[in-house]
């Protein structure tokens, strides 16, 4: 029989940040199901490329997790200058599209600047309102035209959920907000595209996103792979794992899917049961791809037409070169969907003549690699039954002394370093008792 004063399910960001804050103070266990740490912030070799899951950037903007990932990646990072656009009626324009019309046919960019100084005036302001939904809430602030030419296409694509459906609690810091002055700036003059969270990120120069948590492993005695926990009893604190038996614990940081772990909670009531089967998310394939001759200095382009099955494209090269042999780059190609599988052959096929078609690549037959990687549960969709739902699941794991973070343990959209700081904080509410 093992006993821990912490039991952490999942070794990702959330669950090793977790483990470093306990490490020397308190008595934990990591179980993480796969043989490697990191979850989705992961890299996969092959062929000589390195795969990530999907592009992982690293937003640093609080000195305590800023301090802890620059340490442990020990000068193995690289500050960059986003360089991100948008492809739209054939043509590329600078991100964020509503502030950067520039690249856009007249007659859109007349549609665009025009509809949004009229939204200005009615509303005064572009401030967010959490319950509102999508569609209503792009046309208030966006107007009309920039809604309709990118908007709503491309959330469509990425959420896989009816928009009129769709509430607003993710939008910021998601999805910049320009001033008219922008808006202007950006369609007849010298564009904004320092707009948004993420206009200048950080990556490891070598090793590929997978490089910080093999980092944060290296430092954690209490992290174990290859064990999958299956059922838990909060109330009784025990756990079982998959072909290893019962684990005893005095607290639970959990960072697997928060209806995942409603599901394996013995003790769970039917209410919380309820309210976990209401909460939804969407799917994302992403296709890697190692490309000979590739020569766009873009780091990712998103993609709101109807002829492009992805919604985003990336060049993971242009984060590091050393994630492809010399003269090679490494693409990540993302296509979400609402749950059913996706056609692989099919989709790959579509991928590479939309990748031709915009420019990316000038030929199929550059691709000379590829590897799919699926991602369950992507996106989690907000909506009103989220809403209702996370308040009675949250008090339930909070009487419980429960912890569930990061980005799905939260059941959120967030980003990497929100999940470190989140680790962090657990940790240091057991520490300190709460």
């Amino acid at each position: 029989m093992l006993k821990t004063d912490v039991l952490i399910i999942g070794g990702g960001l959330a669950g090793l940040s977790a483990g470093l804050a306990l490490e020397g103070k308190r008595d934990y266990l990591i179980a993480e199901r796969e043989n490697r740490p990191g979850g989705l912030a992961a890299t996969i070799k092959k062929g000589g490329y390195h795969f990530d899951y999907s592009g992982h950037l690293l937003h640093l903007r609080w000195p305590e997790t800023t301090k802890l990932i620059l340490d442990a990646l020990k000068g193995n990072v690289r500050r960059i200058k986003r360089d991100a656009r948008v492809y739209a009626h054939g043509r590329w324009t600078q991100y964020p599209f509503q502030a950067n019309l520039v690249g856009m046919p007249d007659k859109v960019k007349a549609e665009c600047v025009s509809g949004f100084l009229k939204a200005w005036r009615l509303e005064g302001t572009a401030a967010e309102n959490g319950g509102e939904v999508f569609t209503r809430w792009t046309r208030r602030v966006f107007g009309d035209g920039i809604s309709r030419h990118f908007m709503l296409p491309y959330n469509a694509k990425l959420w896989q959920y009816p928009l009129s459906r769709l509430t607003t609690e993710w939008c910021a810091p998601f999805v910049p907000v320009p001033k008219p002055e922008d808006v202007i700036a950006g369609a007849y003059g010298t564009g904004q595209t320092a707009l948004g969270y993420n206009a200048v990120f950080h990556y490891p120069r070598e090793g590929g996103i997978g490089a910080l948590p093999n980092a944060f492993a290296r430092r954690l005695r209490g992290l174990r792979l290859g064990l999958e926990v299956e059922s838990v009893d909060l109330g009784n604190g025990v756990a079982m794992v998959r072909h290893f038996g019962p684990v005893h614990f005095k607290r639970l940081i959990n960072t697997s899917p928060l209806p995942s772990l409603v599901a394996m909670s013995e003790d769970a009531p039917a209410e919380v049961r309820r309210a976990a089967a209401r909460l939804r998310h969407n799917s994302v394939y992403v296709l890697n791809l190692g490309v000979s001759r590739a020569a766009t200095p873009m780091h990712w382009g998103y993609f709101p037409g109807k002829e492009f099955p992805f919604y985003r494209a990336g060049i993971a090269t242009n984060f590091s070169p050393a994630l492809a042999p010399r003269g090679r780059s490494a693409f990540y190609i993302e296509t979400a969907v609402s749950g059913g599988a996706l056609d692989l052959a099919s989709a790959q096929a579509g991928i590479l003549r939309g990748l031709t078609a915009c420019g990316l690549i000038r030929s199929v037959r550059q691709a000379e690699e590829s590897l799919w990687m699926k991602i369950p549960c992507a996106y989690v969709v907000y909506n009103r039954e989220r809403a209702e739902a996370l308040p009675r699941i949250f008090s339930w794991l909070k009487a419980r002394k429960a912890f569930s973070i990061g980005r799905y343990g939260s059941w959120k959209y967030s980003f990497m370093e929100e999940s470190v700081k989140e680790g962090l904080s657990a940790a240091g509410d057991i520490l300190r008792g709460r």
